[in-house]
């Protein structure tokens, strides 16, 4: 754990440690109801973030706080509602997509949007994936992680952030784990499929088990606020304080689905099911459309 603390600038910890992770989603301390609290940096963060992802003033489940019952609820019907043991949770066109952009058939820009469509269709069933829904979908991510002031002017003060927002939820008929999804989630499916691609054109083949365990991406970082002072696992803490959990470090060396989707913490991921029988329909697809074609 590296702590970074200038009195009245910035009060924060990061940690990629697996224990310290699992040490973090328990303590009843740390959360992400993004108070305005703490010092300058710290606020300035938080209220990015707050304001970034959210719809007609409601937060994305990515950022609903640890007490909201309702998130906990949706959550949990989501998890339920997602098991791929119930039956594809794809329709053979978006997963031909897929497929073929795995492959090289296609550009590799065409994976965003095939992804994307992959997610839009737990939401909405008629959900197309394109240009237009993915560059709003980078939209959303730009304004949470980007530090291009050109960029972030025109987000945020021209008004192109709200407009993607607006694009987001209508295509998912105002589903907020829809937006969430499409949105923000869909980069990591992608960062995934991405790697795929590049782990199909090298010999030999990697068997299903190993490429989608190579495929499972983490966001690069979550975040959590320390709501009083207090001691906690992860060390003392002020009202304000900031814990920047570097997933995608921690990944690397434990790419599990604990670490990845935070399995078993209040904050589980509730697609990770989703997302791993995703990747294996597709790894396993991109080999029998090369068997069929060898054999044609």
């Amino acid at each position: 754990m590296r702590s970074i603390r200038i009195p009245f600038l910035i009060d924060l910890k990061r940690i990629d440690d697996k224990p310290d992770i699992r040490a973090a989603a328990l303590d009843q301390r740390l959360d992400r109801d993004f108070g305005s609290r703490g010092p300058l940096i710290n606020r300035l963060l938080t209220g990015r973030i707050k304001g970034a992802l959210r719809v007609d003033g409601k937060p994305l489940p990515s950022v609903a706080p640890r007490g909201d019952a309702q998130r906990a609820r949706n959550q949990s019907a989501l998890h339920q509602r997602l098991d791929p043991a119930k039956g594809p949770l794809w329709d053979p066109q978006t997963l031909a997509r897929l497929i073929s952009g795995v492959r090289g058939k296609t550009d590799v820009g065409t994976l965003g949007p095939a992804a994307q469509q992959a997610v839009g269709r737990l939401f909405n069933k008629d959900y197309i994936g394109d240009e237009v829904s993915f560059a709003a979908a980078r939209d959303l991510d730009d304004a949470v992680h980007s530090f291009n002031p050109i960029r972030l002017f025109k987000l945020h003060l021209m008004g192109q952030l709200r407009r993607s927002r607006r694009r987001l939820a209508e295509r998912v008929n105002g589903d907020l784990a829809g937006v969430h999804g499409t949105g923000v989630a869909v980069h990591n499916i992608v960062r995934g499929l991405e790697h795929m691609r590049e782990l199909w054109r090298k010999s030999p083949r990697l068997s299903t088990d190993q490429a989608v365990r190579a495929c499972l991406f983490a966001p690069n970082s979550v975040l959590r606020q320390a709501t009083a002072k207090g001691g906690t696992a992860l060390g003392d803490v002020r009202a304000g304080t900031l814990v920047l959990i570097e997933l995608e470090k921690a990944r690397n060396a434990s790419p599990d689905a604990e670490t990845v989707f935070m399995a078993g913490t209040w904050a589980e991921c509730p697609a990770g099911a989703f997302v791993a029988a995703l990747l294996r329909a597709t790894w396993e697809g991109a080999i029998a459309a090369e068997a069929s074609e060898k054999r044609s």
